[in-house]
């Protein structure tokens, strides 16, 4: 079963390689859509590059900082409104204001108010905390009245009871807020990157390729992003599996 699901997706990318190689062709015109075997190329040539390093590891700096910060803060405010509906009905008119805020609002007051370097992640933080609170919250809920009851008999320390019974319950719940987050996270921080043009990261990458009309470049940065997304998305099932099963 495996193994025939992985052939699906392997057929799948296939044919969207082909179906871009048939549209390049069409086109014929690399400043527009380049063809596939030129945007290879150029993500193998960045590799021979510091830059491509450097790039990748500020951005991923600035990305993982806002994700850290937003999935702690958002972690502790569902637990604080699970376990108290005063908390809950106070922080509710927060959550409605924060849902509602356009992300380019988000940015471009954020851009006001701090650095370029310190914008992106506090952006990522702003835009993912919502998000992540809610996944979590419903996490929380969805949690047995009979096992919640159950703990309570046992005088055990906070600490021991999320990472020994609530990481558990929440499994799914964290890895989708800590997946689908990630994927946001670097979406929303590249751009806030390139508004607020930062010295090094892919967004200013992004955008030099941009002003230099080199749309090679735009796809091969683009390549790379959504290598490192399912890498690092990886990682992360890797690690949640090892730590809560």
């Amino acid at each position: 079963m495996f193994r025939s699901s992985k052939i699906r997706i392997l057929t799948s990318f296939l044919v969207l390689i082909l179906l871009w190689q048939l549209a390049a062709f069409t086109i014929d015109n690399d400043w527009l859509l380049p063809y596939p075997i030129q945007v290879f190329h150029r993500m193998i040539d960045f590799l021979f590059y510091p830059s491509f390093y450097q790039a990748i590891g500020a951005s991923l700096r600035r990305i993982l900082i806002g994700l850290g910060f937003a999935f702690v803060l958002a972690f502790l405010c569902a637990y604080a409104s699970f376990k108290s509906k005063l908390f809950e009905d106070i922080f509710t008119p927060v959550l409605v204001l924060s849902r509602s805020i356009p992300n380019i609002s988000y940015i471009l007051i954020v851009l006001v108010w701090f650095n370029s370097e310190m914008s992106s992640a506090i952006i990522c933080f702003l835009i993912l905390f919502p998000t992540i609170y809610s996944s979590l919250y419903n996490g929380w809920k969805d949690i047995d009245d009979e096992l919640l009851s159950v703990m309570r008999l046992y005088q055990t320390s906070f600490i021991y009871r999320v990472r020994k019974v609530y990481f558990p319950l929440l499994k799914s719940s964290i890895y989708a807020s800590i997946a689908n987050g990630l994927s946001l996270a670097c979406k929303v921080g590249i751009m806030a990157e390139i508004f607020s043009q930062v010295q090094i990261g892919i967004g200013r990458q992004m955008n030099l390729c941009r002003l230099n009309f080199d749309m090679i470049g735009l796809f091969a940065w683009t390549g790379w992003i959504v290598i490192l997304l399912v890498f690092l998305e990886n990682i992360i099932r890797k690690i949640l599996r090892k730590e809560l099963d």
